[in-house]
């Protein structure tokens, strides 16, 4: 950059007060008659300016690109330029005054070089996650793992986002079977659900097409508020099948915090009541996320009711949360139902029992129960025998389920084993086996999702259980298997589990 002109060195002109000199390189006479005076000499103070910026000018060698750039706009501007004398060659003129204009020409193409250069490269930042995948060629080939992962955040656009968009549904590789005496009842860890994974119309087309299968499923990993989730399920009701949920609110020790969502089809199924369970004062805070509970009943078979326990155990303390949700957390729900079934049991009682045919004789004879200490309606009983801590005593299954990390490091064979035989002394048993996979990624010992089920209701209430690899239909030939189960992490790195829940008993 030039240095600084001084400010008390002479005045000098201005560009166009250039053009308009003489060939002699002097002011036009018109100029010095309205002055009467002669310009003075030029000092040796601005000649050794002059001779500095010379000096800085010849260190810049423009190239030969920008030299005809540069004869290009001077051609321009001079064939623009009416009524004014014409230029004459670089060589004609003062050499004081061609290296200031060349100076300001070179200093200004320069500085509109950098300028075109940044906006270029600004341009070409905000574009990036805006365009459109590149479209990978020849299909017919197989396709391998060299494609740049650029998943960053979930929401943005990836590589693996175009070949996921050109995949099937994942219901498309599953027989659909119609049976009107089952309820597909699931479970799902959609890992790290929240406003960038549900802005990802393709990932959320894949997600909705899972969920869309089941008449009642868990979602866990959920940290979005009730605005995305009601867009969830927008997403994957249908007119023919309207889904609905209730969800808890989030919960977490610390800043992270998820919640629990149960969506359910709303013309088959409503909800009883939910709530999460009090781990604080009574348990002494051994879960990192509390289980939550949800009981429903079928719209059409009345007599068909379940209460679902959620739970999402924290990985590092897995086996000490598994052991609390079946030695506590399990007995306390069931008493809670036998309680409530006592309960609703009596008041249908006094609502449907028979009409007494003379108020009056009703009054005398309410008043005559009182007096000989007869039975009253409002008195209370003590239930404990009816409160028998077994699952065969009610008609109505519960089923503890969800990602309990019940696998791998977290919970190793000898403490699986000893939790073996706690489910065993409670009628307890597992849903999902020890052998099954349940994550997106293949390897030995990964049933981290489970369902734990009443051996004396499992009979009567559960039909096939399973775990849905929703990514099988995709491996087809034509990409190979480790670039699957890539693109299907972008869903998630769980695969659901699922049961068919018996309707006719």
């Amino acid at each position: 950059m030039p240095p600084k002109r001084d400010k008390d060195s002479e005045y000098e002109p201005s560009s166009e007060e250039v053009e308009e000199e003489d060939d002699d390189g002097e002011f036009e006479e018109e100029e010095l008659e309205e002055t009467g005076t002669e310009p003075k000499k030029k000092s040796k103070k601005s000649t050794k300016t002059k001779k500095t910026k010379k000096k800085v000018v010849d260190e810049y060698k423009p190239s030969d690109s920008e030299s005809e750039e540069y004869i290009d706009d001077t051609a321009e501007q001079s064939s623009s330029q009416k009524g004014k004398k014409k230029k004459k060659s670089t060589k004609e003129k003062n050499p004081d005054d061609d290296d200031d204009d060349k100076e300001k020409s070179t200093l200004k193409d320069k500085t509109k070089k950098v300028a075109q250069k940044l906006k270029d490269k600004k341009d070409e930042i905000l574009d990036q996650g805006k365009l459109s995948p590149p479209v990978i060629k020849s299909p017919n080939k197989k396709i391998s793992d060299n494609i740049k992962n650029t998943e960053g955040d979930i929401g943005g656009s990836s590589e693996y986002d175009d070949l996921l968009a050109r995949f099937s549904l994942p219901s498309h590789s599953r027989p659909q079977v119609f049976n009107k005496n089952i309820s597909m009842i699931g479970s799902l860890n959609i890992q790290a659900f929240g406003t960038k994974k549900s802005s990802n119309k393709i990932i959320m087309r894949i997600i909705a097409d899972i969920l869309r299968h089941y008449g009642i499923i868990l979602c866990q990993e959920i940290r979005a508020n009730e605005d995305i989730i009601q867009e969830l399920v927008n997403e994957v009701s249908t007119p023919a099948t309207p889904y609905a949920y209730v969800a808890s609110h989030p919960i977490g020790r610390s800043t992270y915090q998820e919640r629990y969502v149960f969506l359910y089809r709303s013309n088959e199924w409503k909800v009883l009541e939910d709530y999460v369970i009090d781990d604080d004062d009574k348990l002494g805070d051994k879960f990192i996320r509390e289980p939550y509970v949800a009981r429903f009943q079928h719209l059409e078979r009345k007599n068909v009711r379940i209460t679902l326990v959620g739970c999402h155990t924290q990985p590092d303390n897995a086996f000490e949360e598994i052991n609390t949700l079946v030695n506590t957390v399990y007995m306390d729900v069931r008493k809670k139902l036998q309680r409530d079934n006592v309960q609703e049991k009596r008041q249908l009682d006094r609502g449907t029992g028979p009409k007494e045919s003379n108020t009056f004789m009703s009054y005398l004879k309410r008043i005559c129960c009182c007096c000989c200490g007869g039975y009253s309606h409002v008195s209370t009983r003590d239930f404990s025998e009816e409160l028998a801590p077994s699952g065969a005593d009610s008609n109505e299954p519960i089923i503890m389920m969800g990602d309990l990390n019940a696998a791998g490091s977290y919970v190793n064979k000898s403490q699986r084993a000893e939790l073996d035989t706690i489910l065993k002394k409670n009628n307890l048993i597992w849903g999902i086996q020890d052998n099954m996979d349940t994550t997106v990624a293949d390897g030995p010992d990964t049933a981290y999702d489970r369902f734990i089920f009443e051996a004396a209701n499992e009979r009567r209430w559960i039909g096939n259980t399973k775990v849905w690899r929703f990514d099988d239909g995709w491996l087809n030939g034509k990409t190979d298997n480790e670039t699957v189960k890539k693109v299907a992490k972008r869903v998630t790195d769980h695969y659901p589990i699922e049961f068919e829940l018996k309707l006719k008993v």
